[in-house]
């Protein structure tokens, strides 16, 4: 960068500084033109020095002191005047407006020709930039060449810090920092970050000097921030500036890389979770075992199949919940079906407990089912059935949205023990008269659904209390047996939470609503 001071050490200028202060020779300069017409400052940019000779200006005091305050509301860093052709000295009044005013204003000599200060700001500045230009050519084939890192990500941040000796952080939308190279600057620098606009920004905090940007990736994911920041006062932003606005499109393509990544290792492991799930050959039981570990599921600790349904955005929920399992590190296989999601996941009850306890306090819409424990993934189907009466099911508790096999009532852990095809027979018999009559099946299965509550049925069919309990009494004619006993209690509630699980056998869709929990809200 070049300052007032660079141009006034010229020794062969011989130039004279006649005002400005101590402050002048750090004044910045990006030009010098020579000007003789009315209005100079037109025709100067902001930082630029104004060279004359004053022609225009002999005779009148008043357009001598007009010119300072004129350059000055321009932003121009100095005023050179020529001496020994119009003027044998500096104006005085030009003199005097520019001290009051703390201007920086020097004098050049008759044998200092103009064009001699302009070829060297122009040298001096076009060599800062021809260096700047060097330095950010290297920066990017240096950058460049981190994507053949393993951690290409860390690895373009620690080269970032390497190359402008100061710290690189990337954060994410929180503001939490994900990656870190050298010393990590304050808190209130990385919160004042998340203030700023999107674009490459200069700021300070805390006494840390930081250039920081935005790192737009997926329209669904927030956008993260790197920071380039150091406590020194010669951290120089004209270099960290463009060096960040290098970085970001290459952080910014590693993260769509690693998007599409992602979504191939999903798809593959929601068709390996299908295979998983369907009648398996004893000779494909061991590659199908092979495949699944090398995704973490090796079956050294107990696995579960979840299943979990939501009535919106099925899509965002799928992500979330593997995030989630990401982040606490549970290998798993999930697959996004047309109303429910299913996971098949290894880890410890507390972890997976705590990774779903986040997903439901976020999504209060979700209902989780938890299914047995199984120690090979030939009888992943077990525990998926588990689950999907747990989903269907709910829990005694209405308000419970996630239900674990262990927590089954006595009734759906029968229907969830016994093989269906074992207990179809039975259940036909309980049941095949009454779905001859669909308003009587309807019925019941709603008196059950509401806790054998008249109001509450008769109100979740819009219909009289007395309606309901004709219906419900051509029902136990039908049935042959009362309502009132114990045993018909069980045995109808079995039947109709047998009946729901195999209403969708064996495709494996999303099964209607069990007796014994109301609709949620």
């Amino acid at each position: 960068m070049l300052r007032l001071a660079d141009l006034l050490a010229e020794d062969s200028f011989g130039l004279q500084l006649l005002s400005g202060g101590p402050e002048a020779a750090g004044r910045q300069v990006l030009g010098a033109h020579v000007v003789e017409v009315d209005a100079p400052a037109r025709w100067l940019g902001r930082d630029w020095i104004m060279l004359t000779t004053g022609v225009r200006l002999r005779g009148s005091a008043e357009a001598q002191r007009a010119l300072v305050p004129e350059l000055e509301a321009r932003g121009a860093s100095a005023l050179g005047f020529g001496v020994g052709l119009g003027f044998k000295r500096v104006p005085p009044a030009l003199v005097e407006v520019a001290g009051e005013r703390g201007f920086p204003l020097f004098a050049v000599p008759y044998e200092t020709p103009f064009r001699e200060i302009v070829h060297f700001v122009d040298s001096a500045l076009t060599s800062g930039e021809e260096q700047l230009f060097r330095r950010l050519t290297a920066l990017q084939r240096y950058l460049v060449d981190a994507l053949r890192a393993p951690e290409p990500e860390r690895a373009l941040v620690d080269r970032l810090a390497r190359f402008l000796d100061a710290s690189a952080v990337l954060v994410d939308s929180a503001g939490e920092p994900e990656i870190v190279s050298g010393k990590l600057p304050a808190t209130a620098l990385l919160r004042a970050v998340l203030d700023q606009p999107p674009g490459p920004v200069e700021l300070e905090a805390a006494g840390w000097h930081a250039v920081a940007t935005a790192i737009v990736g997926a329209a669904d994911r927030p956008a993260r921030r790197l920071v380039l920041a150091s406590p020194r006062p010669s951290f120089a932003p004209r270099l960290a500036k463009p060096a960040a606005e290098a970085a970001v499109p290459l952080l910014a393509a590693m993260a769509r890389l690693g998007d599409v990544a992602r979504n191939q290792e999903q798809a593959v492991k929601a068709a390996l979770l299908e295979e998983a799930l369907e009648p398996v050959d004893a000779r494909d039981l061991l590659p199908l075992a092979a495949r699944a570990a090398a995704f973490g599921l090796d079956f050294s600790d107990p696995a579960r199949l979840l299943v979990i349904r939501a009535p919106r955005e099925l899509a965002g929920l799928h992500r979330d919940l593997v995030a989630r399992l990401d982040l606490a590190r549970i290998p798993h296989l999930a697959h996004q079906r047309s109303t429910s999601l299913l996971a098949l996941v290894q880890g410890e009850d507390g972890e997976v407990d705590g990774a779903l306890a986040a997903l439901a306090a976020a999504r209060p819409d979700a209902v989780v089912g938890i299914g047995r424990a199984v120690t090979a993934i030939v009888d992943a189907h077990h525990s998926l059935r588990d689950a999907e009466l747990a989903v269907d099911h709910g829990g005694l508790d209405p308000e419970r949205r996630v239900l674990r096999f262990e927590d089954f009532d006595l009734g759906t852990f029968v229907v969830s023990e016994i093989p269906p095809e074992r207990l179809a027979p039975k259940v036909d018999e309980i049941l095949s008269v009454l779905r001859a009559h669909p308003p009587l099946h309807e019925a019941l299965r709603a008196y059950f659904a509401h806790d054998l509550d008249i109001a509450a049925t008769a109100a979740s069919l819009h219909m009289h209390r007395n309606s309901l309990r004709y219906r419900l009494a051509r029902a136990e004619q039908l049935l042959g047996r009362s309502l009132k006993q114990p045993a018909t209690v069980a045995a109808v509630y079995i039947a109709l939470v047998a009946e729901a699980d195999a209403q969708t056998r064996p495709a494996g869709l999303d099964r209607p609503r069990l007796p014994g929990r109301a609709a949620a809200p």
